[in-house]
């Protein structure tokens, strides 16, 4: 992207913006939006307080509670984020803005190969909730203002996904310039939460009748057999913690079992949650963080050779129970869970704003997806998704 600097305030954005109004004694003035993007790990985490209260503004409490926790995961670590800042009113400056001077906020991640950038840019959260930041009435326009920024820098392609729920689909006032890029808007629902009731049995009736049933019957046999008790703090050191992962069924690499104990020490309100038997062994350890009354949910670890036993679902059935009595209000996995008890979850709308730029290496980034991106990649797969309606932008 040729970008030197860590922050790089890039002022009024580009020609292709239309130019909006503003008064001074009288005086009709043409603004265009103003768009100052920072990019790096540390440039964007200096940033947390503000983007907290920009979220508290817009009604998005809590989407950036964990934003270090994002930053620094596995799967960032080959991207860099760049956090783009709006001023639809003012000119933003990045050194002194405070949330009352935004209009909106976008945090997406371009992909690196070999260490460099590669021009392509994409969420990493599926369900849009802490990427765009902004009032609803106008996420769509601030998430087409980031776009047309990042052609701008030169990006080849880039996918922002935002919270659809309040979202009217619609296009901003901005116009189709030189038709040099092409845009599709889709959208989608996803399993976004289990939603806690006031108890847990009224909890366990919104689940299907095997997943309700198995709830009930794993934890009673886990508990004849283990006396198991469910401690909602746990303290432990690293290396037994790093131990309990090597014992465990399907072990993480050790380098992101390192990170998820690492993270627990700077996350605000974390969790580290276990489930003991009475001879003292952790049959299951689960962590994440709370936000805004939902618990997020970032790994669990269960000891091997204990399938019978069903441990993920058990620590699940403990966890709820402690949680309703907190007052939490939703259960967040990140990155989804495969269990069964995910076609309970409330759904979610998503709304996914795709644009490429049309030039060659935009066209064989698109052909050779399939070779380029993992096999489960988001992008890759919208990429190359037949069903996208494009339009000249």
């Amino acid at each position: 992207m040729g970008l030197k600097n860590e922050a790089a305030a890039l002022g009024r954005s580009s020609p292709h913006l239309v130019d909006r109004e503003r008064r001074r004694g009288g005086e009709i003035l043409a603004f265009a939006p103003s768009v100052a993007v920072l990019r790096g790990p540390r440039a964007v985490a200096r940033m947390r307080d503000m983007l907290v209260e920009l979220c508290r503004r817009t009604g998005q409490a809590g989407a950036m509670d964990g934003l270090e926790v994002f930053l620094n995961s596995p799967s960032a670590r080959a991207k860099t984020p760049s956090l783009l800042l709006v001023g639809r009113r003012q000119m933003v400056q990045p050194e002194s803005t405070s949330a009352n001077d935004l209009d909106g906020a976008v945090l997406i991640y371009e992909y690196r190969i070999g260490g460099r950038g590669t021009g392509v840019f994409a969420t990493d959260d599926l369900t849009g909730e802490r990427t765009v930041i902004a009032p609803p009435e106008i996420r769509t326009e601030i998430a087409e203002i980031a776009c047309r920024k990042l052609l701008d820098m030169g990006a080849k392609a880039a996918l922002i996904s935002l919270d659809g729920r309040d979202e009217a689909l619609r296009r901003s006032t901005a116009e189709a310039g030189t038709a040099a890029a092409r845009m599709a808007i889709r959208t989608r629902l996803v399993p976004g939460y289990l939603a806690l009731a006031e108890t847990f049995q009224s909890t366990l009736a919104t689940l299907g009748d095997n997943t309700r049933r198995n709830f009930r019957r794993y934890r009673r046999r886990v508990e004849r057999d283990f006396a198991a008790q469910f401690v909602p703090s746990v303290e432990m050191g690293r290396e037994q913690f790093l131990e309990r992962n090597r014992t465990s069924t399907n072990p993480l690499s050790e380098s992101i079992a390192e990170w998820h104990y690492e993270t627990m020490a700077q996350v605000a309100r974390p969790v580290f949650c276990g489930l003991r038997a009475a001879d003292g062994r952790w049959l299951s350890l689960i962590g994440g963080f709370r936000r805004d009354g939902a618990l997020h949910i970032t790994w669990q670890l269960n000891l091997a050779g204990m399938p019978r036993y069903s441990l993920t679902t058990v620590m699940r059935a403990f966890l709820m129970e402690y949680e309703i009595a907190q007052g939490t209000s939703k259960l967040i996995f990140e990155g989804g869970t495969p269990h069964p008890m995910r076609h309970s979850f409330t759904r979610v709308s998503v709304v996914d704003m795709i644009v490429q730029r049309k030039s060659a290496s935009a066209w064989l980034l698109r052909k050779f997806s399939r070779w380029i991106f993992p096999e489960k990649n988001f992008l890759g797969h919208t990429l190359r998704d037949e069903h996208l309606r494009w339009t000249d932008w």
